[in-house]
């Protein structure tokens, strides 16, 4: 890998505690991230703080868990995890009708790929996919209908603060934010997460 980044190092070095010696299993492999160039290590880096800033990237949270999670919630619900596949970074896990999915978020050609659509960053690839499966649900293999309607967040009950940045981006946009007569912390604030989802 080029550079370094706690948060991407993290990531990279993500591995199950040991079995207890009694067990005799062998070894996991390492995970191994491809080398990624300097812009792709700056966009991944990017996004992983983003992701960090919106409250429903899980980190290294086990399909099986991720899935027990969403049962109890409303068709639609998702959450960003790491991947376990080792070349891939990030997969969604999200409740269809029948039960919840998982599939892998790519990361190729300096962009996050799902279902053909790519990005600079996962959560505008996120706004994307619930805009879309508003109108009209994505299908995938196997008929799996999907819907996009609202992230899991770990703390469901948001900041006040959070709200408020919410509600600016929703009313001006992200390029109406240079407009407002903000307080210079408050504009920087807006801007570290500047997403309507």
């Amino acid at each position: 890998m080029v550079g370094g980044s706690a948060p991407l190092d993290a990531l990279a070095n993500v591995r199950q505690p040991d079995p207890p010696r009694s067990q005799r299993c062998p070894p996991e492999p390492p995970i191994h991230l491809r080398t990624f160039r300097n812009e792709e290590w700056e966009m991944v880096n990017r996004t992983l703080r983003t992701l960090n800033e919106s409250g429903f990237y899980w980190g290294p949270l086990s399909v099986e868990r991720a899935h027990a999670m969403l049962t109890t919630e409303p068709v639609g619900t998702f959450l960003v995890r790491d991947s376990t596949q080792a070349d891939q970074l990030f997969s969604l896990s999200i409740r269809a009708e029948k039960e919840p999915v998982s599939m892998r978020i790519m990361f190729k050609k300096e962009h996050f790929w799902f279902n053909n659509a790519h990005f600079d960053c996962v959560v505008k690839l996120l706004e994307y996919c619930m805009d879309s499966t508003a109108k009209k649900p994505f299908l995938f293999e196997g008929g799996v209908s999907v819907v996009f309607s609202k992230p899991l967040r770990m703390n469901p009950v948001p900041k006040l603060q959070e709200l408020c940045r919410k509600n600016i981006i929703c009313h001006f946009g992200t390029d109406g934010i240079r407009n407002l007569p903000l307080v210079p912390t408050l504009r920087k604030y807006v801007e570290e997460f500047p997403f309507k989802i």
